[in-house]
């Protein structure tokens, strides 16, 4: 292992550590550590840590770039690290419940991300901030609001393309990328003293309504905040019947 894979892994053991503090658990898996040489670049975005679950095998992997290190990537960590919490926690062995909780565990993954880079100490503390402030992120200094919506934009931008969805990859990265749009409107929602001044724009959803269908609406009324076992069943119902009809819509194009 060369120095810099080296430095790598010690910065994703340290995070992780870190990790199970924000979320208050010490229940994360073991996994395989790729690093990779070569920037990823997936449906135009790049892509700096990934996570993979094989449900046959119980066995997680974290894929990230060589540089994951440099910069202001921790919430990006944070975001992947998610995955394999929700996977312990609801889905491990599962084929069905890991299919149902995708949606889920991509609106909580835009939430803890959020948290994460909003400076919150723990996923449970109760901070206040303005919309209008700003934040380093991977692109730059930004707004929040500015930051949420861009995000909320691509995706938008990727579900609009004329070949979309081409493969089952732009088609779950598309929806995905929906659903953390979810979970970061979902904190605002909960912490941003200025809210009022900026819901319309923060609720505007008829774009991935029309997207996504009658289910989608249906999940919005139970995406507030920090989902209980009960409601993350709920959720992940009404994504898994939304899931396959879609599919059956786009299956051609595969």
């Amino acid at each position: 292992m060369n120095k810099e894979a080296l430095r790598a892994k010690t910065y994703i053991n340290q995070k992780v550590n870190s990790y199970k503090k924000f979320m208050c658990t010490e229940k994360m898996p073991p996994f395989e550590l790729i690093i990779n040489e070569n920037e990823l670049i997936q449906e135009n975005f790049t892509v700096f840590a990934s996570h993979n679950y094989s449900v046959k095998n119980d066995k997680h992997r974290l894929t990230v770039n060589k540089d994951i290190y440099e910069g202001k990537k921790e919430y990006i960590l944070f975001h992947e690290l998610t995955h394999m919490y929700d996977v312990v926690n609801y889905s491990a062995k599962n084929n069905q419940l890991y299919f149902n909780n995708r949606g889920y565990t991509e609106y909580h993954a835009g939430q803890v991300e959020f948290l994460k880079l909003l400076d919150a100490n723990t996923v449970d503390e109760k901070i206040s901030f303005s919309l209008s402030k700003s934040i380093t992120t991977v692109i730059g200094v930004t707004t929040i609001l500015e930051y949420v919506l861009s995000c909320r934009n691509g995706a938008k931008q990727l579900i609009s393309q004329v070949d979309f969805p081409n493969n089952l990859n732009s088609f779950s990265t598309g929806i995905g990328m929906i659903f953390n749009h979810l979970g970061r409107v979902s904190i605002c929602q909960l912490y941003a003293n200025d809210y009022e001044n900026f819901k319309g724009e923060l609720e505007d959803l008829n774009f991935e309504k029309s997207f996504l269908g009658a289910e989608f609406e249906d999940i919005i009324k139970i995406a507030n905040g920090l989902l209980d076992k009960e409601n993350i069943e709920v959720f992940g119902d009404l994504f898994s019947q939304m899931v396959i009809k879609l599919y059956k819509k786009y299956e051609n194009n595969f």
